[in-house]
């Protein structure tokens, strides 16, 4: 086995990793959540006041992994993120262009155009949606 997915179920509690020759013990891999919230509050540990604020995953900020609406209020909460992110994103831009591959990059030329584009906003120049000719419940059968 191969250890590349945290996430799945069927991770074990004890798991061999035969790549690493390691053994890998995940011992509340089978907790639910408020299995894990009752050994915090039974032992008095300290947590990160942001999942008291309503915050369910703490990683980066406008982390992929986190769905859309996470990074939205994550960005609305941390405003000089967003505006990083449109930093770094029109840097990259004038690298590629500088390196003449900007023609091949197809998630816009601007700043804000490859912002909404790592917001999944569907806004793309060219990008169009396969379902827009359908109202909501006239697709009946797809599979031919």
């Amino acid at each position: 086995m191969v250890l590349v997915n945290d996430n799945e179920d069927t991770r074990r509690v004890v798991e061999q990793c035969y790549k690493r020759h390691k053994t890998v013990v995940n011992p509340i891999i089978e907790w639910t959540d408020q299995d894990v919230w009752e050994f915090i509050h039974a032992h008095g540990i300290h947590y990160c006041e942001l999942y008291d604020e309503g915050f369910h995953r703490l990683g980066c900020i406008g982390c992929p992994m986190a769905r859309q609406h996470g990074r939205e209020k994550e960005f609305a909460r941390w405003p000089k993120y967003k505006h990083h992110y449109l930093l770094a994103f029109d840097r990259m831009l004038k690298e590629r262009e500088r390196r003449g591959k900007l023609g091949s990059w197809r998630m816009g030329t601007a700043a804000n155009d490859v912002f909404n584009w790592w917001m999944e906003y569907d806004v793309l120049p060219g990008q169009y949606n396969i379902f827009e000719d359908y109202e909501e419940g006239e697709i009946d059968d797809l599979s031919t």
